[in-house]
């Protein structure tokens, strides 16, 4: 119990020094939440051009949008800021404070994925209110309360692909850029913007056999109550089956990317 709550209290000071450097940057908040609005208010106009038989009217594409919007700031807290995050600490060699600490380099690399992921909620909570108030859009409030244990279970299916990446970021030093192309796959397969049935059969299989789809699926259907493609239980049961899969073989790796980085002498290169 002791090495447990020490581990925890260790992650927590990993989060917390996250946190302060986040807020010491003043204006830094500012400018991701006018990029979100921004970002709202132009699909709102391209909503306005939409003309497709699966929704109704352009505010049901906007609806259906707006969720894409706020998912893509999840998958990007876990799949595109870690990766910066640790080039910059191996940049300004603080990494090497977190090789030496008795918390261990594997469990201070993977909290690196902590704070992100509360930032972007908080920040997925305003654009939502944002959308709402500007924009109108219908939000099924009663289950929205389900909203923030969903994305923290998709939090957990989407970690593995970040852990991974941070891994690749150890060995090769420059995997930032691959992270901006993992992101953008994603987008496209997982139907942030667009239903999946518009992919070409050559790809949409794509859209079963990672847990992107299914997270936004429900997402969607607790925030603005879109119909699921598949019933409910069986896109919890994928995503439960990915973390549980899959976060065990990212730790493993990402440990091996660390002690290769160790016998090669540039753990703390960048």
């Amino acid at each position: 119990m002791s090495t447990v709550k020490g581990m925890a209290s260790a992650g927590f000071a990993v989060v917390q020094r996250d946190f302060r450097i986040f807020v010491s940057y003043r204006l830094r908040a500012l400018t991701m939440l006018l990029s979100a609005f921004f970002s709202l208010t132009l699909f709102y106009y391209i909503s306005r051009l939409v003309s497709f038989r699966q929704f109704d009217s352009p505010d049901e594409y906007y609806a259906f949008a707006v969720i894409g919007i706020v998912i893509l700031q999840l998958i990007n807290s876990v799949l595109q800021q870690p990766p910066t995050a640790l080039r910059q600490e191996l940049v300004a060699g603080t990494f090497e404070r977190i090789v030496l600490s008795p918390f261990g380099a594997v469990g201070g690399t993977l909290s690196i994925l902590v704070f992100p992921f509360f930032l972007t909620l908080f920040i997925g909570m305003v654009m939502l209110a944002f959308a709402t108030l500007v924009f109108d859009v219908p939000v099924e409030w009663p289950t929205v309360p389900l909203a923030i244990p969903t994305a923290a279970l998709a939090a957990l299916a989407f970690a593995p692909f970040g852990m991974l990446l941070l891994a690749a970021v150890l060995v090769v030093k420059q995997a930032v850029g691959g992270a901006t192309w993992v992101v953008a796959m994603f987008s496209l397969i997982g139907g942030l913007y667009f239903p999946v049935t518009l992919l070409p059969d050559w790809i949409e299989w794509a859209s079963d056999v990672q847990p992107f789809t299914p997270a936004v699926d429900l997402m969607r259907n607790l925030l603005v109550g879109t119909d699921l493609q598949d019933p409910a239980w069986l896109d919890l049961v994928r995503l439960i089956g990915f973390a549980a899969v899959m976060l065990p073989i990212a730790v493993w790796v990402t440990g091996l990317a660390l002690r290769a980085a160790r016998r090669r002498g540039t753990i703390i290169e960048y």
